[in-house]
């Protein structure tokens, strides 16, 4: 709870003064208007009252109900602003949190649960704030001032009111400890049922080739039906409230006009009428009390299922960063080198070593290459040297200085990294390929087209209507994943870098593309530093130094002709996938 308040700004601390305030009016007019109603209910019994001497009184509490309800009106209007504002700076937070975020942190969220956490937790919250501030002030001081009213007015009037309270308490405390625990559970519900949905969506093509709509239906129903069945449950227990409290404020009533019927006839004929007028204000008054139990009920509601919420998203804002910047004191002794000196990693909550013992040198502008089989370590190597991980063990070195002693920037502008899986964002195709801004320069539109031109995306773009204006979907839809992986290449070349990290970056060109892509990277990048984790052979046998990659651990490195004589490993990658001819 500390850690959402810390959201709030002065601004917003003025606003929920100025509620405090106004809901001190609203409280001040509900406490009169009772008064007023003993007054009348006495004129009307007292023998020679006109309508004159009821008409002030009247008129006094129709003053106090339109004043009580300007007090109302102003603190929901700055509650809801206090709501919306908070509910803004929690999801920039967030967001800017998870931009910090290293690959280990993100293994500790689901993609689906960071965004119910940005979307459905901050709503719980937002409500409370937004619907909730008025009654956190008006509720509590309108129990107290209402039971400081009552409290002297009769014995067993008192008596009635505190007893129907503490089976009232009991009740809320009751269903509350009940329904808590699921409330949390709830979330996590949503959580699954997001990603479920996401996989769906993300996977409609492989669904519809391998007509797999029951399966994923049926995936679908089980997680769904979990969350309805629970959320059921929750909300059968909330609803027994309004129809209990119902009945208890009836019960009260009834108990105050029994007792009071009796304490009346009980008296002189002088005092019944006093005593009439009272037991009607004693009955408002009881009512208020009700009320505000009413409105806390609803406050503790709302913050028994807004806390799990505000726990889920402390664990964001929480989370600490596994990498950040260096001290970046040391300087750098020399430009596009790469070297792992006894580099040994780990995943998180993994038991073995996913790399061992790495070591590797690298200079300027050499082209470098890694093969291996799938899960080898290739891309885990290559995921070091930006630090989306950090080595477990070793030094990793970029231009003779420890990656960790870099701030982040600086280190990733050094960088032009394509990944694995082309990412694309929706925009212009010149807005993604200027994507890269490597805190140098910012690619003008003749830099975008030579880039694409260097990255053969070109022609297809120049095909499309609006050429490089024209528009990409969410994730790079609307092109093929051979064009997605041109273009995400052209980001890189757009960047300038000193060194290129390509993650098995060229698997969805065809042969005469990719070697004439590499043909025209060689001519731009000359003095850059290339390093390429590849699968097929014809891409990287003309680099200058390969090394093959098995099990974690480097099991040859040299030439393609070298590792053709010397690593059967290599023999064998090679074999598959060209005759012994043509492997040289």
């Amino acid at each position: 709870m500390k850690t959402i308040f810390s959201y709030l700004t002065k601004r917003e601390w003025t606003f929920l003064g100025i509620c405090a305030l106004f809901a001190l009016l609203s409280i001040w007019t509900d406490m009169s208007i009772p008064d007023q109603m003993g007054v009348i209910t006495t004129k009307l019994q007292t023998e020679g009252s006109t309508i004159s001497d009821v008409t002030g009184s009247g008129l006094l509490m129709l003053l106090y109900a339109l004043l009580g309800l300007l007090g109302t009106i102003i603190t929901t209007y700055f509650s809801a602003k206090v709501g919306a504002g908070l509910a803004t700076r929690i999801r920039g937070a967030i967001f800017d949190k998870v931009l910090d975020f290293s690959m280990e942190d993100m293994g500790a969220f689901s993609t689906s649960s960071l965004i119910t956490r940005c979307t459905n937790d901050i709503m719980n919250v937002q409500s409370v704030f937004a619907a909730g501030a008025v009654l956190i002030f008006k509720a509590p001081i309108t129990a107290i001032w209402a039971f400081t009213r009552i409290i002297g007015k009769n014995s067993m009037w008192t008596a009635a009111v505190g007893v129907i309270f503490l089976i009232v308490v009991g009740f809320i405390i009751g269903i509350a400890m009940l329904v808590r625990p699921s409330l949390r559970t709830v979330q996590g519900l949503i959580d699954e049922t997001n990603r479920v949905s996401r996989e769906h969506l993300s996977g409609i093509r492989v669904i519809h080739a391998f007509n797999a709509y029951d399966y994923q239906k049926n995936r679908f129903e089980k997680v769904n039906e979990a969350l309805t069945s629970l959320s059921r449950k929750i909300f059968r227990r909330i609803a027994l409230f309004n129809p209990f409290l119902d009945t208890m404020t009836n019960i009260l009533n009834v108990a105050i006009y029994c007792i009071g019927a009796v304490i009346i006839l009980a008296a002189s004929a002088a005092d019944r009428v006093n005593l009439f007028s009272e037991m009607v204000t004693f009955s408002s008054y009881a009512l208020l009390v009700m009320t505000a139990f009413v409105q806390l009920l609803v406050i503790y509601m709302g913050l028994v299922k807004s806390l799990a919420s505000i726990d889920r998203i402390s664990e964001v804002l929480n989370t600490e960063i596994k990498i950040r910047d260096g001290a970046d004191t040391k300087k750098e002794t020399a430009q596009g080198t790469i070297e792992f000196k006894n580099v040994s990693f780990r995943y998180p909550n993994s038991g073995d070593n996913a790399l061992s013992d790495i070591n590797i040198s690298i200079e300027k502008g050499q082209t470098v290459a890694f093969i291996g089989a799938t899960g080898s370590g290739k891309s885990t190597i290559l995921n070091l040297i930006p630090r989306f991980y950090d080595a477990t063990e070793g030094t990793v070195l970029v231009n003779g200085k420890d990656v960790r002693d870099y701030k982040l920037n600086e280190l990733r502008n050094k960088l032009g990294y394509i990944p694995q899986k082309s990412i694309l964002f929706s925009g212009s195709i010149a807005d993604n390929i200027a994507y890269g801004d490597n805190g140098r320069f910012q690619a003008t539109l003749t830099e975008i087209r030579h880039a694409a031109e260097v990255g053969q995306a070109k022609e297809f773009i120049e095909k499309k209507e609006g050429g490089y204006n024209a528009r990409v979907s969410e994730g790079g839809k609307n092109f093929s994943g051979g064009q997605k992986q041109r273009l995400t290449i052209s980001r890189a070349i757009a960047r300038d870098p000193e060194i290129y990290l390509f993650d098995d970056s060229f698997s969805a060109l065809d042969f005469k593309t990719d070697r004439i892509l590499r043909e025209r990277l060689k001519e731009v990048a000359k003095g850059a530093t290339v390093v390429i984790v590849a699968q097929r052979i014809g891409t990287i046998r003309n680099a200058d130094r390969i090394f093959v990659v098995d099990q974690g651990r480097i099991a040859g490195a040299g030439t393609h002709d070298e590792l053709m004589k010397d690593c059967t490993i290599y023999q064998e990658i090679a074999l598959s996938q060209m005759t012994e001819k043509e492997a040289g």
